[in-house]
C-alpha cells in the first residue's frame, strides 16, 4: 500500500517491499521511468538532474526511488549485497510499474543497477540511460585519468566550505552552480545516509554482483545512451570502452570538462542527449 507522507516530503509515497518501506517520489503520466541514484545521494538529485529533460504532459512517468540505507528507505535484511538490493529494485518495479515495460536510468551506483537489470530482465526494458557508472567494481583495478584542474569560480572555495576537497576531487571545472548543487542535493543526503550501511555496502565483495555483467548475451539492443566524465577519477571513462557492443543501440558519449557528477557540469549536453534517448524510445514505439 502506498501513503503520502506530510511537509517538505508532501510529494513522496511510501510502498513496502520485503517488510521495509521504500520511499519514492511519481511525476507525470504514461510509460515508466525508473529513476536511480547514485550513491551517499537520494532521489532528490536524480529528479533535479532528470526533470528538464521532460515537459508537461510528455507521456513519461518518471519514478524516483530512495534507494536502501538513503533518503527515507530503511535497509532491508536481504540487501547485505547488491544483489539484494538489486532484487529489491525488481521488486520494487513490479509492485510500482506491474507488468508493462519500463525505462530506467541510473547515475553510478544506480548505472550499477542498470546494468544488473539488463541482465536480469532485458525484455522488460524500453531503454537505458547509464550514467557515470563504474564498469570495474574493484577500485584498485579502476583504468582512471590523471586528475587535472581545469577552473574555479571565484567564491567557489567558500561557497563549498567543509565539502572543498571532496568537491574539488570529483569535478575539474568548480562552478558556482556545482556549489548550489552539492549544497542542494549531497550535503543532506550524505549526512541522512545509513552510515554502516555505507561502509559495508561499497566494499566490493558485497558492491559486486554475484555474476557477470558482461558479455551481454544476447546483446541489449534497445535504445541506450552510456556517458561518462572525461575527467572522472571515480568511476572512469575507460573501462566502459571495451563494452560499448554489448549495447548496439546506444549513443555513447565521453564529456569533455565534466567529472563524476555530469550534469552539474554540462547541463545544456547532458539534457541534450537524454532528450536524444527518450526521442529514439519514442522512434521504437512507433515502429510497425
Amino acid at each position: 500500500s502506498t501513503a503520502q507522507q506530510s511537509g517538505s516530503k508532501a510529494h513522496m509515497e511510501t510502498i513496502a517491499i520485503d517488510r521495509t518501506d521504500i520511499a519514492f517520489r511519481a511525476i507525470g503520466e504514461g510509460t515508466p521511468i525508473l529513476m536511480l541514484h547514485g550513491g551517499y545521494l537520494d532521489h532528490r538529485h536524480m529528479v533535479s538532474e532528470m526533470e528538464p529533460a521532460f515537459d508537461t504532459g510528455c507521456g513519461w512517468r518518471r519514478i524516483y526511488p530512495d534507494l536502501p540505507g538513503h533518503g527515507l528507505t530503511a535497509v532491508p535484511d536481504t540487501c547485505a549485497s547488491f544483489d539484494g538490493v538489486l532484487d529489491l529494485v525488481i521488486a520494487f518495479a513490479d509492485a510500482v510499474i506491474g507488468a508493462q515495460p519500463f525505462a530506467v536510468a541510473g547515475m553510478s551506483a544506480g548505472g550499477h543497477l542498470v546494468r544488473g537489470l539488463v541482465h536480469k530482465c532485458p525484455d522488460r526494458l524500453r531503454g537505458v540511460m547509464i550514467n557515470a557508472a563504474p564498469f570495474e567494481i574493484d577500485y584498485a583495478k579502476r583504468d582512471l585519468p590523471a586528475q587535472i584542474d581545469i577552473y574555479e569560480d571565484a567564491g567557489f572555495a567558500a561557497a563549498a566550505g567543509d565539502g572543498l576537497e571532496r568537491m574539488r576531487n570529483m569535478q575539474p571545472i568548480r562552478s558556482m552552480r556545482y556549489a548550489d548543487w552539492h549544497t542542494a542535493y549531497f550535503k543532506t543526503a550524505f549526512a541522512a545516509r545509513d552510515i554502516a550501511y555505507s561502509d559495508h555496502i561499497w566494499q566490493p565483495e558485497h558492491y559486486n554482483y554475484s555474476f557477470p555483467l558482461t558479455p551481454v548475451q544476447p546483446t541489449f539492443d534497445a535504445p541506450s545512451l552510456i556517458i561518462a566524465g572525461r575527467q572522472d577519477i571515480v568511476a572512469g571513462y575507460r573501462d566502459a570502452v571495451p563494452h560499448i557492443d554489448d549495447y548496439p543501440r546506444a549513443t555513447f558519449a565521453v564529456l569533455d570538462a565534466a567529472g563524476h557528477m555530469l550534469e552539474p557540469a554540462r547541463p545544456a549536453l547532458f539534457q541534450a542527449l537524454v532528450q536524444d534517448w527518450l526521442a529514439r524510445m519514442r522512434m521504437d514505439e512507433a515502429r510497425p
